[in-house]
């Protein structure tokens, strides 16, 4: 009798620890991507597929194979990681780090009408719509 007691609350432990884990699983993928007060929109993780809307702030994204759209206009994008893509409609300066990254931009508000660029890594580019 007392070992079945034992097995019966070890058994709801494990369960409970199971289902503690699932749940921070779900908080950390949720947590990966956020936009913070209008100004500055954050996105990491891997496989987002998000749009916003931004008026003059800056875009962060980091991890692999995102793709952020932005209506409106950024001062800054900056990308690290593989394999993202964000398409805007206007921007001044690019940063990108890592490989395979694209920003796809259809003006810059600056006098050549292409964004500032620095690019580090392999395959990565800025490409006018």
């Amino acid at each position: 009798m007392k070992s079945i007691k034992t097995a019966a609350i070890f058994g709801i432990l494990l369960l409970g620890t199971g289902t503690a884990f699932a749940q921070s699983r779900k908080t950390e993928s949720t947590k990966g991507v956020e936009q913070t007060d209008g100004k500055v929109i954050e996105v990491e993780g891997v496989g987002h597929k998000l749009n916003y809307t931004l008026n003059g702030g800056i875009v962060q994204v980091s991890g692999g194979d995102n793709t952020v759209t932005v209506k409106g206009s950024a001062k800054k994008i900056s990308v690290s990681g593989t394999g993202n893509k964000v398409y805007i409609d206007k921007v001044d300066n690019v940063t990108i780090e890592g490989g395979s990254n694209t920003v796809y931009y259809r003006t810059s508000g600056t006098k050549s009408g292409k964004p500032n660029s620095s690019l580090t890594g392999v395959g990565n580019k800025v490409v006018k719509q």
